[in-house]
């Protein structure tokens, strides 16, 4: 999964590795071989594009929003733009907190748009999160998802990935299937300067929730990414 300046991704956050007394602002763009949504393509399993951009202030506040391609039940492309906002503090020198909130629209399919608030604690090398949404994907079912991301290094450029995460519907709508969808990867990643390249295997759960061609049988794939930061 990207990690530098991928805030916007709401990803395993770098925030806490640098100390609140260091702002950061930053872009981020990246190619993916296939975008994987919590295990699930949003991309139809096709390469596509996504932009990023994220601010971290000294004072505990940060903000960012992503700009991706996605291809959902019909068969063009449309923009997925997140934006999210939060607040993040410490409860010791090795531990953090940040909570906030995740606004995500679809340019062409907006009924399918949906909020989530999260919560997280965060270590040098580890990030959880919880996250509420009371309409998943316009579906009116209300969710909880929660996740567990490492990030490893073995070198000064290379580091083992991994994430583990769990999709639990807690109310609203019901829908056919399992009320739990898991999904998780491995992998390994090469950073250098700006540039890093990401090689992870991918996988995810059955879910009617998710509104694409892929989502109720996703099944497990090698993905390629390269992003650069700026």
């Amino acid at each position: 999964m990207p990690t530098a300046g991928s805030r916007a991704a709401l990803c395993p956050s770098l925030f806490f590795v640098c100390g609140m007394a260091c702002a950061q602002v930053g872009g981020n763009i990246a190619f993916l071989s296939d975008y994987r949504y919590r295990g699930i393509s949003l991309s139809q399993e096709k390469p596509t594009l996504r932009l990023g951009a994220a601010y971290d202030d000294p004072s505990g506040w940060f903000g960012g929003a992503s700009l991706t391609e996605v291809m959902l039940y019909r068969p063009r492309w449309q923009v997925q733009v997140l934006g999210y906002a939060g607040y993040a503090g410490r409860l010791s020198e090795r531990i953090g907190w940040e909570a906030g909130a995740t606004l995500v629209h679809f340019g062409t399919d907006s009924y399918y748009d949906y909020q989530e608030a999260f919560a997280a604690l965060s270590g040098e090398h580890w990030n959880t999160r919880l996250h509420y949404s009371p309409d998943y994907f316009g579906s009116g079912m209300r969710t909880a998802y929660g996740e567990f991301n490492v990030g490893l290094p073995i070198s000064p450029i290379v580091r083992v990935t991994a994430h583990a995460g769990a999709l639990m519907r807690v109310g609203g709508t019901s829908t056919e299937g399992s009320r739990v969808s898991l999904d998780g990867s491995l992998g390994i990643a090469v950073a250098r300067d700006a540039w890093e390249v990401q090689l992870a295997w991918v996988a995810g759960g059955r879910s009617a929730v998710y509104p694409t061609a892929y989502g109720r049988a996703s099944q497990g794939a090698l993905l390629l990414s390269a992003s650069l930061s700026f």
